[in-house]
């Protein structure tokens, strides 16, 4: 006997297990389009199809729409610079590649500030470039859009084909199909019972609504747009028939252009490296616990902290890392003290640290931190002082790791991820100074 289909876990193995039956076929490409109505779908689809690439080489997997949840449980949260953070700002991938945990060679992209669907991003000049870069290296790109993304031509033109999810091939006559993946007809059916489930609620909100204006209309006529009023904005009501989705939400928040560096010149190929960070060898040797103090909204008040409280966060190689929280454009500066190589002496500093009322009790937590971008490697212990106080003066809070050999290493943030990296790096960029990642070793004087 068969078991009954469970769309909520079924569903979403059936949609990765078909990425993997195509994966060959891709075999020979270095750039594709994952084209679909579901980004879901889409960016389950890709993931199957990385999950056999990149056993063989590098893939990068980057998100179009906005809105490709699968993506982002596999490399972290959409804090993150992005893709369209990339193009408008002529940032390299490097800068936002996001690790999957469970395996080296394969990376996620996230999309960016939006817009992101739009023409200015899809059908942007630089994608041949990107392109290029991916051949030279071997790797492979995939980019998850929608199937209706304007501009779609002019970036499957640059790449080697797309490959459809679930989308008539009606309606791809003019693109280079590689291969399709279309729905069974069990998730069809489940599919479309959610779509009509979908449409007899927003009919009955529809009805609801109507309903309380005439009830408004009925008791007393001068209330009847103040009632209106109150029932709409109580929750969206969703047209009964889909309409064409806009380039670009008409609300979407600006791109974080003012707070970027200026692009860079263009060159003839937009080479990639994804590569780990500088010292792989290092990574059993890594202290990567630290005290998160406070996160300010400004980087005055960040530094403000320090200030007050020089004496302490000195001596533990405070530093402070300007990252974006939660899909957000807004950079918070997270204050962070302390390198240990495990967690008991984290929560030893943190300790020592509400003890001597630096941080209030309940204040403080204990972060895993692993990376650091590198200002100045093998220095001796008596020139860091100096060092420091220059990047200082730069508008850098660097800081002090002391190595196994003596030797003393200048580091700058301290980063869950290396995509968090991405705002310190571009002001590191932005002042003439080529950015490194490293995993954070040694310890503090």
């Amino acid at each position: 006997m068969t078991a009954p289909f469970d769309p909520q876990t079924q569903s979403e193995t059936w949609w990765a297990d078909e990425g993997r039956r195509i994966a060959a076929q891709l075999r020979d490409m270095h750039a594709v389009l994952i084209v679909g109505s579901s980004a879901e779908h889409s960016a389950r689809v890709a993931l199957g199809i990385a999950r056999v690439e990149s056993e063989r080489r590098h893939v990068a997997l980057g998100d179009l729409t906005g809105d490709a949840a699968p993506l982002y449980a596999v490399a972290g949260g959409e804090d993150a610079f992005g893709l369209t953070d990339c193009l408008r700002q002529g940032l390299p991938l490097n800068d936002i590649a996001r690790p999957a945990p469970d395996r080296e060679s394969l990376f996620i992209l996230p999309a960016g500030s939006p817009p992101v669907a739009c023409a200015e991003i899809i059908a942007h000049e630089r994608w041949p470039k990107l392109v290029n870069g991916f051949t030279q290296a071997g790797a492979l790109l995939m980019l998850v859009l929608p199937v209706d993304a304007p501009g779609i031509m002019a970036l499957a033109a640059a790449t080697g084909g797309v490959v459809l999810v679930d989308v008539p091939a009606v309606r791809a006559r003019r693109l280079n199909v590689i291969a399709t993946v279309t729905a069974p007809e069990r998730v069809r059916n489940e599919l479309r019972a959610n779509a009509d489930r979908g449409r007899q609620r927003n009919a009955l909100i529809v009805i609801a609504t109507v309903l309380l204006i005439g009830a408004a209309v009925w008791f007393s006529r001068k209330n009847v747009m103040a009632i209106y009023h109150a029932a709409i904005t109580r929750g969206p009501v969703t047209p009964i028939s889909p309409a064409p989705l806009p380039d670009a939400p008409p609300d979407a928040p600006p791109a974080r252009a003012a707070a970027m560096p200026p692009a860079a010149p263009s060159v003839p190929t937009d080479t990639v490296r994804l590569t780990d960070p500088v010292n792989p060898a290092d990574t059993s040797a890594t202290a990567a616990f630290a005290v998160e103090v406070m996160a300010a909204n400004t980087l005055a008040g960040a530094n403000s902290f320090l200030a007050d409280n020089a004496k302490e966060t000195s001596r533990n190689s405070a530093t402070v890392s300007p990252v974006t929280v939660g899909g957000s454009a807004t950079v918070w500066y997270k204050v962070v003290v302390g390198a240990s190589h495990d967690r008991a002496g984290a929560d030893s500093l943190l300790a020592a640290m509400r003890r001597g009322k630096v941080l209030r009790s309940g204040e403080g937590r204990v972060v895993k931190v692993p990376y650091a971008l590198v200002l100045a490697n093998n220095i001796e212990q008596s020139n860091a002082r100096s060092l420091h106080d220059s990047w200082l003066q730069r508008g850098f809070n660097s800081y002090v790791l002391v190595q196994n050999d003596g030797s003393a290493r200048l580091l700058a943030g301290a980063f869950e991820t290396t995509a968090q990296a991405a705002p310190l790096a571009s002001a590191l960029r932005a002042a003439g100074v080529t950015p490194v990642i490293a995993y954070r070793t040694g310890r503090t004087y």
